[in-house]
């Protein structure tokens, strides 16, 4: 497993403009760029090693702009995806919120649901569909 450094989450926070605090920060710190294989960058896109900043930074434009169109203001509160599944299947936080609930997004149906999860809960259960049959890869927020 791969982190980001303490001076790595600044930056995060203003080039995203994100608040990263709780399991976030927690998760960023400890596996932020990996998860060892244990996940995968096929429901975590940020450990894409073909993404860059433009990439990720464009994702997360495009994810708020289809909430805005879709209506759902009241989910704008920072958002940041952490899993994108089939490229319908969007999973945030809402970073300016005190919770570290997950948040689940269907652009299929334009719905949104806060899920039963938390974000270690949620990381769990990835992990477990998962069954660990991934290759550890490395992706970075901050890499040009």
């Amino acid at each position: 497993m791969q982190g980001y450094a303490n001076e790595e989450l600044d930056q995060i926070e203003r080039l995203y403009d994100i608040r990263i605090s709780g399991q976030l920060k927690s998760f960023l710190l400890e596996m932020g760029r990996s998860d060892g294989g244990l996940i995968g960058d096929s429901f975590i896109q940020l450990y894409r090693p073909s993404w860059r900043v433009r990439a990720h930074l464009l994702f997360q434009v495009d994810f708020f702009n289809q909430m805005q169109e879709t209506g759902h203001y009241e989910f704008l509160n920072k958002p940041f995806v952490l899993a994108w599944i089939s490229e319908t299947q969007y999973y945030f936080v809402q970073t300016s919120l005190a919770d570290d609930a997950i948040y689940h997004y269907d652009s299929n149906v334009e719905c949104v649901v806060k899920t039963e999860w938390d974000l270690c809960g949620f990381l769990r259960m990835l992990a477990h569909e998962n069954d660990g049959d991934t290759k550890a890869v490395v992706g970075d927020l901050l890499a040009i």
